[in-house]
């Protein structure tokens, strides 16, 4: 009855440590392609959550932007490419702080 006790319990610990583990690849997500960054929001979004982070902090802050600069239609508005590497296009930067951004 012990053995079989024991076995329970690594069987259970070994699968409570696998879990945990995917769950922290499931939550990292792709990194940030981009390691300088020229705005503070999105290195912190790249910081807590790379990629998936970085979008949602994008298309929250594109739904504001369109609003303040009719130019800002779109991701294609500042990005000459999207993922992976989100190639910006010449005046992205410009029209981000137009927008508001930081």
């Amino acid at each position: 009855m012990k053995k079989f006790a024991f076995l329970a319990l690594a069987a259970a610990t070994a699968c409570l440590l696998s879990l945990t583990s995917m769950s922290q690849d499931a939550q990292a997500g792709d990194a940030c392609v981009r390691k300088e960054f020229k705005t503070q929001l999105i290195k912190d979004a790249c910081t807590k959550g790379g990629q998936d982070e970085a979008k949602k902090v994008m298309k929250k802050f594109l739904a504001k932007a369109k609003a303040k600069n009719p130019a800002i239609k779109d991701c294609k508005s500042c990005h000459t490419t999207l993922s992976p590497d989100f190639k910006l296009t010449n005046d992205a930067l410009m029209q981000f702080q137009m927008a508001g951004g930081k």
